[in-house]
């Protein structure tokens, strides 16, 4: 495997390695250490803001005096260092210090090696699903290897946990190809990228994150008031990462046969449906196997906005492209989503909020069909 192809695998792994760990593990590990509610709500809460408040700002530093690949490694390695003091950290101001430096730090991390993997896309192999695939596979290995540390120390094993992929950061992001696309002259800030077919695909994406709220926040309760074995949630989750996955190995098979708007519109339409049954189906089994969905929810559409970035967005700021979707996608679109879950849950109950949840992936359609008249694709 040549240099910057193994380079750029590591860090997909790497990242997302931690990933796992602390989607699942660190709100336990809060409350291990006695916070309450309000308080883990509030350290968990306050990361999507400012990660993508971050993302963008770097977005633009990187295009603006074409540094992504200095800030890549000096953000990493500034993060990892930061995960240090959580091994010692007890009390909550310290802790929220702590977790929002890590979170401006790594904000960019994800936006910025997007970026550079699709600006030396040919150079890596050609296939971005094959490269990014070994972060769906990552986060698995993370929440999947540590349930058993977990189970057999306890959960002050989390911040070592966090701490671990850390190793693979920087020699990984060293290793990344250094060029940018395209001419500094002629870049645009990320805001100043917006234009009518970049607004319809962005509110497509909201839209789309805004209606996995139930999905992200909620599905283990949705199962349990089904009366469904507590193994569900978790089984459910690794298969669908597995769909994932198998998605993204065959990426360029799918991209090269349907056009990424195709893609984008065929993703909502599945997604709306895999809504609508899991509110209505009270089988077990159908239940798990509606959730293979989330390989067209989350990969399928990744893949056609990647490639819609690619031609929307000028070459010289493609960073800055990133982070907007990021941004606007899973960091607006996602905590909304799971606020509106949270805020209907008690309200209509889960298969009530994934009726919502459908209709609001149905309207994204509204957006996307825009884009496809915008987009001649």
């Amino acid at each position: 495997m040549p240099r910057e192809r193994r380079s750029v695998v590591i860090a997909y792994f790497s990242v997302f390695l931690g990933a796992g760990v602390w989607a699942p593990y660190f709100p336990l590990y809060l409350s291990h250490l006695g916070f309450h509610g309000w308080q883990i709500g509030t350290l968990i809460g306050m990361q999507p803001a400012l990660r993508w408040g971050s993302a963008v700002l770097l977005a633009y530093a990187a295009d603006r005096w074409r540094i992504r690949h200095r800030l890549l490694v000096v953000t990493a390695c500034c993060g990892v260092l930061c995960f240090i003091p959580l091994l010692v950290v007890r009390d909550f101001g310290t802790m929220a210090l702590v977790l929002g430096a890590i979170a401006l730090l790594h904000g960019g991390l994800i936006p910025m090696l997007d970026a550079t993997v699709m600006d030396h896309l040919t150079g890596l192999g050609g296939n971005y699903g094959r490269l990014r695939l070994w972060g769906s596979l990552a986060f698995v290995l993370g929440a999947a290897g540590s349930a058993p540390l977990i189970h057999l120390t306890s959960p002050d094993v989390v911040p070592a946990l966090l701490l671990l992929p850390g190793i693979g950061f920087v020699p990984a992001f060293l290793g990344l190809p250094r060029g940018q696309l395209g001419h500094g002259e002629r870049f645009h800030a990320p805001w100043g990228l917006l234009t009518p077919p970049l607004n319809a695909f962005l509110l497509t994406a909201f839209l789309l994150q805004l209606s996995c709220g139930a999905w992200g926040g909620f599905f283990a309760v949705h199962t349990a008031a089904l009366g469904f074995s507590d193994a569900v949630p978790g089984f459910t989750w690794g298969l669908a990462v597995t769909a994932e996955i198998a998605l993204f190995y065959w990426a360029r098979d799918v991209v090269e046969r349907v056009p990424p708007t195709a893609l984008v519109t065929t993703t909502l339409l599945i997604t709306v449906i895999r809504w609508a049954l899991t509110a209505v189906t009270n089988n077990e089994a159908f239940v798990i196997l509606l959730q293979l969905g989330h390989a067209f929810t989350f990969s399928a559409f990744h893949l056609a906005a990647l490639l819609l970035l690619s031609r929307l967005v000028p070459p010289q700021s493609t960073t800055g492209g990133q982070a907007l979707y990021g941004v606007v996608g899973f960091g607006a679109g996602g905590s909304v989503g799971v606020a509106l879950a949270g805020w209907l849950v008690d309200r209509v109950g889960t298969a009530g909020v994934f009726w919502v949840e459908a209709v609001i992936a149905l309207v994204s359609l509204v957006p996307a069909f825009r884009l496809r008249q915008l987009v001649k694709t």
